[in-house]
């Protein structure tokens, strides 16, 4: 059987690798039917293997994860894409839901997908400084675009769409005269809209926005749950964003502006905010804390002066913080962190001069935050009086067992607790 099913892999280590995930849990018989039923008509060439890229998706075991599959052609041949940001796609989209009885969050049920598409080596792995990501080979990706009907890329060789095919995910790498019609004539059936940089000049990009921002088109996208914006050299968003009620997920990349507009604390169902190279914002908005189904905040910030939404401890669903800075006023305290209960992975807390004593530190409850495992803890520089007590705040930071690192700047007690 080994070397019957060999030969059907045309000496291609992926067919192989593909051959070996689909099979790694079955047994004998399993072996055979395969062979016989699935393997018999292949050829030993290309389409064979085509083929057998097929029979691997047919056999993943839910129709949810062919779509998140299938939703991986949206981007662009030999791209890695980070591992949470995947997840936080997939979510928007409406692919991780749970079982009834299932106890599993969203995001856990996306790590799940992830490994079974990783074990039938539909998916690559690689690691960067920044995370983890994941990748498709090109044959697999061919793959990923013929299972998807709902998938359109814009680029300057690309024609009006056929009106019969019902696009969900649209991709704009560049501008043309017929890029605004079909955007209008998708307006009511599309999901997930990215507008990337790889063709935009800077002059052609601004010419982009005031059509699609000033002549009104994106309040025209009401089904829209995912926004992925290349924004560079742009000070302005749109303020009718709100309009867009179902969005989930909110990427700005390159934002230059100071403020994002209010109108994006209106959007309730938003679960996941991105702001990615927005070196210039001083501040959020003052409503941030109405984004109650809000699980992810992708953004830092490395000035201690720079300001938090008040009342962030109502974001109670709030997962990905990663930094927090204290104020004095109430709002802004360090309690408002106790009840941020779902936090993980990394997080910076700073100007923990404004903590007084154990009681101030234990309001953080670090200890019962089971899932994070990177913590940095910061000091100011602005002291007021000798008295710190900053053994007694550092002591009431207690962090949970679970954690990896510890970082701890400015603190000026004279023994660790």
């Amino acid at each position: 059987m080994k070397k019957e099913i060999i030969k059907k892999c045309c000496g291609l280590p992926l067919a192989a690798s593909v051959m070996g995930g689909l099979l790694r849990m079955k047994g004998k018989e399993e072996w055979q039917l395969i062979l016989k039923n699935k393997l018999s008509i292949l050829s030993g060439d290309e389409d064979g293997v085509m083929e057998i890229l097929n029979l691997s998706f047919d056999c993943l075991p839910s129709p949810s994860i062919k779509k998140c599959f299938a939703y991986c052609s949206t981007f662009p041949k030999d791209t890695g894409v980070e591992r949470n940001m995947l997840i936080e796609l997939w979510m928007a989209e409406g692919f991780l839901q749970a079982d009834v009885n299932s106890q599993m969050m969203m995001e856990e049920i996306g790590m799940n997908y992830l490994r079974i598409l990783l074990q039938s080596s539909l998916f690559e792995e690689t690691s960067h400084v920044r995370g983890t990501y994941y990748k498709m080979h090109d044959l697999v990706h061919d793959l990923a675009e013929s299972v998807s009907k709902s998938t359109k890329v814009i680029n300057s060789e690309t024609q009006l769409v056929d009106n019969s095919i019902q696009v969900r995910y649209l991709a704009i790498d560049s501008f043309g005269e017929h890029t605004m019609k079909l955007l209008e004539s998708l307006s009511t059936s599309l999901h997930t809209l990215f507008i990337r940089n790889s063709l935009f000049g800077d002059h052609m990009l601004r010419k982009w926005y005031v059509n699609l921002f000033g002549g009104g088109m994106l309040k025209k996208l009401k089904n829209l749950y995912v926004l992925n914006l290349y924004c560079a050299q742009n000070e302005e968003l749109p303020i009718t964003i709100d309009k867009l009620i179902h969005l989930r997920y909110i990427e700005f990349f390159g934002f230059c502006g100071k403020s994002l507009p209010k109108s994006v604390c209106k959007l309730y169902n938003l679960q996941t905010l991105r702001l990615s190279e927005c070196i210039d914002l001083k501040e959020f908005p003052k409503g941030m804390c109405n984004l109650i189904n809000l699980r992810h905040l992708h953004y830092y910030n490395p000035n201690e002066k720079f300001q938090m939404p008040l009342n962030m401890g109502r974001l109670t669903c709030l997962q990905t913080l990663e930094f927090f800075n204290m104020g004095q006023e109430k709002g802004r305290q360090i309690g408002e962190l106790g009840c941020l209960k779902n936090l993980k992975g990394r997080l910076v807390i700073r100007n923990l001069q404004l903590v007084k004593g154990k009681e101030g530190g234990e309001e953080a409850n670090l200890s019962e935050k089971i899932n994070l495992f990177s913590l940095r803890l910061e000091w100011g520089r602005d002291r007021e009086g000798d008295n710190y007590g900053e053994e007694d705040v550092l002591d009431g930071l207690r962090h949970h067992p679970n954690l990896e690192e510890l970082a701890i700047s400015g603190f000026m007690g004279d023994q660790f607790p």
